[in-house]
């Protein structure tokens, strides 16, 4: 997170700007709007899963709580670990399919080398992905 003024014309402290602070959901990290210092800070860790163990069924990557991250689907196949790019799916309420047909209702798609944002998430949500390819390897980090 990077502090951001929250006026257009950047009005310091002197000018009678009010002095905001930015906090992370869990209160782990907080900025001086003005453009201070981080205090605190965020703990980046990997997702419990980072590949499709078997085409078609879907792996947990994240189980809630946790006060955000992102997925990335990697560009090339090469970094995918597959023999041809391929989109992936992931779904916050219900188990995701692995083809495109099965990209609406609660599932998203991801085109290779696109990234998909991870809200906060609260106790016992499971955030799941799936590719048709067994071995598609993903980046998923959480904080």
């Amino acid at each position: 997170m990077t502090a951001v003024p929250l006026y257009p014309n950047d009005q310091g402290l002197t000018s009678g700007a009010i002095p905001v602070r930015l906090v992370s959901s869990n209160g782990s990290a907080f900025y001086n709007a003005t453009g201070g210092t981080p205090v605190g800070g965020i703990t980046p860790a990997a997702g419990s899963a980072v590949a499709v163990a078997t085409g078609g069924t879907a792996v947990t990557v994240v189980t809630g709580p946790c006060t955000g991250g992102y997925i990335t689907n990697p560009t090339t196949a090469t970094s995918q670990g597959v023999g041809a790019a391929e989109n992936m799916y992931i779904d916050m309420v219900a188990t995701p399919g692995s083809t495109d047909a099965a990209a609406n209702g609660t599932t998203v798609s991801i085109a290779p080398g696109q990234s998909f944002t991870i809200p906060a998430l609260g106790t016992g949500v499971l955030l799941k992905a799936n590719a048709a390819t067994t071995g598609h390897k993903f980046t998923a980090v959480v904080w």
